[in-house]
């Protein structure tokens, strides 16, 4: 028969096993708790893994889906996305529609890996507006050259000329006028026609660049709005 000494031995072995076994199951616990990526208009984002661009900004759709809307020519469709500054996030997001002609993507995020915000670096968005006439300053968020602004030149169809500082990786930037989104920044203007180089911003105190072509957002909203797929209807948060 087994003294007393040794049950109570035996019983404390078992409870240490069991606080044992429990404090095994924290860190594992913890580690599928990914944090959530901060997530607005002016947000270094990656498509594909490898095509770093930036969001233009975040809002919802007619469902009530989370989406944000980026350059059409910085990922496919069914592209996975990540948070450049919380890579940790994990995929927040794929691209679910686009359009072609626009240079428009459509990206349904991940509300559980995602936190959504107004305001990134200067860059405050409340609302879509009309882009100002030429002549009038607009200003630029991007993941490269950050918060920039100068003249918008001229107009041509839905696209837009600027004397903007801005390099790679700023496709999708938002362009931004008294807290209104007006516009998506597409690209830059090439040299000497299609197919030539054009000159990228390095040093936003040295004004010697090519101007900055963007896409007006009231005329990206009407494209999307004409077709039933993720966008149509989108707005702000």
């Amino acid at each position: 028969m087994e003294s007393r000494e040794v049950k109570k031995l035996k019983r404390a072995l078992v409870v240490m096993a069991t606080l044992a076994g429990m404090a095994a199951l924290v860190p594992a616990q913890a580690a599928e708790a990914a944090p959530r990526a901060t997530v607005g208009g002016g947000s270094g984002i990656v498509l594909n893994g490898n095509a770093r661009c930036t969001m233009t900004t975040v809002g919802h759709d007619r469902t009530g889906q989370l989406v944000g809307l980026t350059a059409g020519h910085c990922g496919p469709l069914g592209a996975p996305v990540t948070s450049e500054r919380t890579p940790k996030a994990g995929v927040i997001g794929r691209v679910m529609a686009a359009s072609p002609r626009m240079d428009v993507a459509v990206i349904n995020l991940d509300q559980a890996r995602v936190r959504p915000v107004r305001q990134v670096g200067k860059a405050r968005i409340y609302q879509v507006g009309s882009y100002p006439r030429p002549h009038s300053n607009v200003c630029k968020q991007g993941r490269s050259t950050g918060f920039t602004c100068g003249p918008t030149l001229l107009f041509q169809g839905d696209a837009t000329l600027n004397y903007v500082c801005s390099n790679h990786g700023d496709s999708g930037g938002p362009i931004i006028s008294r807290g209104r989104v007006v516009g998506m920044l597409n690209g830059a203007l090439r040299v000497a026609g299609p197919g030539t180089p054009s000159i990228a911003c390095t040093n936003r105190n040295v004004p010697l660049h090519s101007p900055m072509i963007a896409t007006k957002m009231t005329d990206i909203l009407k494209t999307l709005n004409r077709v039933d797929t993720p966008g149509n209807g989108f707005r702000p948060i």
